[in-house]
């Protein structure tokens, strides 16, 4: 695979010390004034997962949930082709990317010299392709943890032994247990790398024979054409914002002709609906005067129309009566209620068919008096005891539908 002929690389050696280095076959060196660059970044707040297949909403969804931000967040998704998600905080990718600088300038002329950054890819992903080219991924060695040094030097220098004669800059990661996030050490150094190597290992409490390995200037410039960029605004569902706009902006102007052709139709179509219904109200009117007349004529008919039935009453009194209760009734208008009530107790007849004592009801009676079920048509309420406790009651309200005669007649 063809190299790049530079690359630039963005590192914080401390928490808020911001570095942005040109990487080119003769090492690292600082970046031109004011220029545009894509960086590859690398930070202690960017994540990278194992992960199953899944959607770039999912991946954002998954980083959030594991615990590994609480901020929103954008993804570099590789879950579908390398099992793996690359993710940083949008609040982070911003002050690298956006109008203000991570760091602010102290005047007009350090903030000229700092690099216009166009975009932000993940340091991680640079790591995991330099394994991946070297035949070393991290699940390969996932029996134990490792480190990955970048060393970029000089040529010349690299495979120095002893104390060289400049400063260059040193990218330390270590991969640990699945389980765990790689950590980042960056440094500016004039140390051998093997010195540099055993700090690395001693920061993140790894023994001193711990397998670490080395990658220089070339190999960044090699795999860093295979790095991803994360999105540069905010997307929904992987696609950008920008162009979703520009979509609802299409479909709204031919929402807009549509609406105004449907409107003119609509129109019409209540106009002809409100004569209609006008014409409907005149009929109903004319024919509840035209009854009227007629009942007015027959009253003997109407009494019998609009009175209670009597005997449907009394049939579903029977009907809801039970050995041990008594059954009263309430009859009015469209409703009528029947009240069950079951004593708990009972006189005792004696001499002279006088009570004595009293006897308790029959279980069985209270129990057949309490399950009644409501007929058709009709509603059951909760059971009501009196203060006195002594019986117990439930009221089945049945509705009866109006006279037709009684609603049609003039009010």
């Amino acid at each position: 695979m063809a190299s790049a002929e530079s690359v630039c690389l963005t590192t914080f050696l401390t928490s808020r010390t911001l570095a942005h280095w040109q990487v080119n076959v003769d090492g690292a060196g600082p970046l031109p004034r004011g220029e545009s660059v894509r960086v590859i970044a690398f930070h202690p707040e960017e994540r990278r997962l194992a992960s199953s297949p899944r959607s770039t909403e999912a991946a954002k969804s998954f980083v959030v949930r594991e615990g590994l931000s609480l901020d929103r967040v954008r993804v570099v998704n590789r879950s579908k082709r390398d099992g793996v998600i690359y993710a940083a905080p949008v609040g982070y990718l911003d002050s690298l990317s956006g109008d203000e600088p991570f760091q602010p300038a102290a005047n007009d002329e350090a903030r000229s010299a700092q690099p216009r950054i166009t975009a932000v890819a993940p340091g991680l992903m640079l790591v995991d392709r330099l394994l991946h080219h070297a035949g070393q991924s991290p699940a390969a060695r996932s029996g134990r943890p490792f480190a990955v040094l970048i060393d970029l030097c000089p040529r010349a220098d690299e495979a120095s032994p002893t104390r060289l004669a400049r400063e260059r800059l040193v990218i330390g990661v270590v991969i640990p247990d699945p389980m765990l996030q790689p950590a980042v050490v960056c440094s500016v150094t004039d140390e051998p790398v093997r010195d540099i190597a055993r700090l690395v290992l001693y920061e993140q409490k790894l023994p001193e024979d711990a397998p670490w390995i080395l990658f220089n200037a070339a190999d960044v410039l090699v795999a860093a054409a295979e790095v991803e960029s994360y999105p540069a605004e905010p997307e929904w569902a992987g696609i950008a914002l920008r162009h979703i706009r520009h979509g609802m902006l299409a479909v709204s102007a031919v929402l807009a002709l549509g609406a105004a052709a449907n409107l003119f139709d609509t129109t019409l179509r209540i106009r002809e609906a409100e004569s209609v219904a006008r014409h409907a109200r005149q009929d109903i009117e004319r024919l509840q005067l035209e009854l009227g007349a007629l009942m007015r004529d027959r009253p003997s008919a109407l009494a019998q129309e609009l009175s209670l039935d009597p005997v449907a009453l009394l049939d579903r009194a029977a009907e809801l009566w039970r050995s041990g209760a008594r059954v009263s009734l309430e009859a009015r208008g469209r409703v009528a209620e029947y009240t069950i009530t079951v004593p708990f107790t009972r006189p005792r007849m004696t001499f002279q068919n006088r009570p004595s004592v009293n006897a308790a009801t029959d279980r069985s009676q209270v129990a057949s008096a309490l399950s009644i079920a409501p007929p058709v048509g009709c509603v059951r309420s909760g059971l009501n005891a009196p203060g006195a406790l002594n019986e117990i009651s439930l009221i089945v309200r049945c509705d009866h539908p109006d006279s037709a005669l009684a609603g049609m007649l003039p009010r």
